[in-house]
């Protein structure tokens, strides 16, 4: 497994822990020169696997709710979305780190073209 990958402009490292504080795929920049960066390779399966992942995502946070229901009756009036923040968001850190072990271990990084 790499540990570091090299900047297509600068040649710095970029390490994993750098691709883990990049807050989505879309919005990486080199820590070093600052350059926009784009992947090329998998960031396509990835977006196809998180439309795949949004609906499971939703199902389990309102089956979870609803076991819950019967022994917090006021989980009734708490949006889904902080049901989901509060007991599902461990799930969704471990698929967001298994996202950039995939970019970062298989992935094609490039500089982000101007448009």
């Amino acid at each position: 497994m790499k540990t570091s990958i090299p900047c297509p402009d600068c040649q710095e490292a970029i390490t994993l822990e750098d691709f883990e504080d990049f807050s989505s795929p879309f919005t990486m920049k080199c820590p070093h020169c600052h350059v926009k960066l784009e992947e090329t390779k998998v960031t396509p399966f990835l977006l196809i696997g998180t439309i795949a992942i949004i609906p499971l995502f939703i199902f389990l946070t309102e089956t979870l709710r609803s076991l819950l229901l019967g022994i917090i009756p006021v989980i009734e009036k708490i949006p889904s979305f902080i049901v989901f923040l509060g007991l599902l968001y461990p799930l969704y850190g471990f698929y967001e780190r298994f996202n950039g072990l995939v970019m970062f271990n298989k992935g094609n990084l490039q500089i982000k073209k101007r448009k």
